[in-house]
């Protein structure tokens, strides 16, 4: 069965990087379509994106949030929709790819993701809670553990929720039309950030999760080199290492140098 992705590529900083990784994208993908969604600061920032964004970095059309910089970032899902509900929903496509401007994908999509069933949602490394631990950033900090506590009570008044609450990274998900769709109409709340809502909705909502493969254990030092969320940059020589091997990764964060 042939497969009709799309990709929105998430950016908000960078232009030539971004540049560089779109056509990469679209050099593996050649008849993928790839949207833009700009999160990054408004004003004349934003406004420049608007009218320039999608012929400087070759996209197929350019999305500009309404939101701030810091809610673009903490609520990625969130900007998603927005774009779903105003453009997304029009477009022809069986599953949507959300890419970061600094994750690098150095092989096709339906290879990269050959581990994620097209009827599920990918997530990177959906961990349960009680294995990240309380010391994660949005559930540590005391409005991040507040929001969670809101959270968690909503899904349980709202859908009757008692199951085991995941966490992920929110990098390089992937989501079949049918839970854009779900998701868009459950509105979901701004509590928490997009690395809880995403496993929590798909399982409130009934769609199945795997795992992209793109990190292989939450609590790993050594994962660090080739996949983390942390700001350390994987070096080139380690790229260029996987690369050479017919097995090697194939998807690396944060890359951010062209």
């Amino acid at each position: 069965m042939s497969i009709e992705r799309a990709v929105v590529f998430r950016f908000h900083r960078d232009p030539l990087v971004s540049r560089a990784r779109v056509a990469l994208l679209r050099r593996l993908n050649p008849r993928v379509p790839v949207h833009g969604l700009f999160g990054g600061a408004g004003g004349a920032r934003g406004a420049a994106f608007r009218l320039t964004g999608e012929r400087l970095l070759g996209l197929d059309s350019l999305y500009v949030s309404r939101h701030s910089a810091f809610w673009n970032w903490k609520n990625g899902d969130l900007a998603l929709l927005d774009w779903y509900r105003e453009v997304g929903r029009r477009l022809s496509f069986d599953v949507l790819h959300l890419v970061e401007w600094d994750l690098l994908l150095t092989d096709s999509l339906e290879r990269v993701y050959a581990m994620v069933p097209v009827e599920a949602v990918g997530l990177t490394a959906p961990t349960p809670l009680s294995v990240i631990g309380d010391d994660w950033r949005w559930l540590n900090g005391r409005d991040e553990a507040r929001e969670w506590r809101e959270l968690l009570a909503y899904a349980r008044s709202g859908f009757g929720y008692d199951g085991t609450p995941y966490g992920c990274l929110g990098i390089g998900p992937c989501f079949p039309r049918a839970f854009l769709d779900d998701y868009a109409a459950a509105d979901p709340p701004d509590l928490g950030n997009d690395e809880l809502r995403y496993p929590l909705f798909a399982q409130l909502l009934g769609h199945p999760v795997a795992d992209t493969g793109f990190r292989h254990a939450w609590h790993s030092a050594a994962e660090d080199r080739y996949f983390n969320a942390v700001g350390t940059g994987i070096a080139p020589d380690t790229v260029k290492a996987e690369l050479a091997k017919p097995d090697g990764r194939r998807a690396f964060h944060p890359v951010r140098a062209r």
